[in-house]
């Protein structure tokens, strides 16, 4: 890992020591990359698809390939002086998590049961580097994510610690 973001080494390499992936049958990542297959097909590298649709056509559904469509809440202020702490989805690992933080009053606590923060980006955007001709988001989006995990895990007691910019 290279500070708190997926290094490609280990996205390609150091995942398949994990023991999720190790218990991971032949069957079901056939499976997974059929789906995978099926959510990503319809796109290509000149689609057009700003960064809400690539969270609800792309995102939203592999999150449900990987059995997690009701455990995320979308947009929570993880600041309460700060409007721009606001990643664009927060995982949590289960449905008591996810009542626990809906009973939350103040948004920022809601972190506190999450495990994961997501960050969408328009279809094919460099997360490595800032895009000046993009006028809604000209920064960079690694910075993004690191700034967003940096808010998120003061706000969450290090109960997040993960984050992915897509």
């Amino acid at each position: 890992m290279n500070g708190l973001l997926f290094t490609e080494d280990f996205l390609l390499k150091g995942i398949q020591t994990t023991p999720v992936w190790v218990d991971l049958s032949e069957s079901a990542l056939d499976k997974f990359i059929a789906g995978l297959r099926r959510v990503y097909a319809p796109y290509q590298g000149d689609s057009v698809l700003n960064e809400a649709m690539t969270e609800s056509e792309i995102i939203l559904k592999v999150l449900s390939l990987l059995d997690w469509p009701d455990l995320v809440l979308p947009q929570i202020t993880a600041s309460g002086s700060r409007r721009e702490d606001v990643p664009d989805l927060l995982l949590l690992p289960d449905d008591k998590a996810k009542q626990l933080a809906l009973k939350e009053k103040k948004e920022d606590r809601r972190y506190r049961h999450g495990i994961a923060i997501l960050e969408a980006k328009r279809w094919m955007r460099p997360l490595d580097r800032g895009d000046g001709t993009d006028r809604l988001d000209p920064g960079t989006p690694s910075n993004q994510i690191l700034r967003y995990l940096s808010s998120v895990e003061v706000a969450s007691n290090r109960a997040v610690r993960w984050g992915h910019a897509h």
